[in-house]
């Protein structure tokens, strides 16, 4: 069992989303505990009182997951690696489910996209919530110079491509990347592998994939969190005060 305890220090509340407005639920200190891969069988890696959760809220067409209403419109869809595909995510925490208000049948938190804005985020973790992002980037291999811009940012699927059209060719290259060799965007894709490969689907899938900053659960309150990519701009301006920010865990 490989175990990697988070060092963030969050409100000790989760939120269960838009469904009740907020609904914050009270839960032991420490909860989420240890980074872990929910498509290891079992949620191998997460202490047996603990779920192994997805903190990725990508969903089809880059619309908001569709977590409390089922819709599948121009705004909603269907989540690639949460909720019923929880099983789909390398990516998430184990969390002690007891005690948590949850919409999903395994008990786990409503995961969130940290840089939604305001009406996103609301519309998913609830007026008065945030989203907090689960663990730091990688300085060195999360972060892509982008030539539109010239400034660096954190990398995502959309810059998945062979040089000199891709700013990425995914799999190793990154630390926190989603579905490092594709494989759970091709079981989505194929529905499990019980129809052919909708290569519209996996390609989307594709291009839905993140880097930790996109990822995350709704809370009452979480720490802050500077973003490593964009402090190696020139001129970058700190947004967490103080230099008191909690240190983030990395697997």
């Amino acid at each position: 069992m490989n175990l990697v305890k988070t060092a963030l220090t969050y409100v000790a509340i989760f939120c269960a989303g838009a469904l009740t407005s907020v609904a914050c639920s009270t839960v032991e200190f420490g909860n989420p505990s240890f980074r872990c891969n929910p498509s290891t069988p079992g949620g191998g890696e997460c202490p047996d009182e603990e779920v192994c959760c997805s903190d990725d809220p990508a969903t089809t067409q880059g619309r908001l997951p569709n977590y409390f209403n089922g819709k599948n419109d121009a705004k909603y869809g269907v989540p690639i690696f949460s909720g019923a595909n929880n099983p789909l995510s390398s990516s998430g925490m184990c969390v002690a489910t007891d005690g948590v208000d949850s919409p999903f049948t395994t008990g786990c938190p409503v995961p969130c996209n940290p840089t939604w804005d305001v009406g996103k985020r609301d519309a998913i973790c609830g007026s008065g919530a945030t989203c907090c992002q689960m663990q730091e980037l990688d300085p060195i291999k999360d972060c892509v110079l982008d030539p539109m811009t010239n400034k660096w940012r954190a990398v995502n699927g959309g810059d998945i491509g062979q040089p000199p059209v891709g700013l990425t060719t995914w799999g190793v290259t990154h630390t926190t990347n989603q579905d490092p060799v594709g494989e759970f965007c091709t079981l989505f894709a194929t529905s499990g592998n019980t129809l052919p490969l909708d290569k519209a689907a996996r390609d989307d899938c594709y291009k839905q994939l993140t880097v930790a900053n996109q990822r995350g659960f709704c809370y009452s309150g979480c720490p802050c969190i500077e973003d490593v990519c964009a402090q190696k701009n020139p001129g970058f301006v700190p947004t967490c005060l103080g230099g008191g920010q909690a240190p983030v865990t990395t697997m």
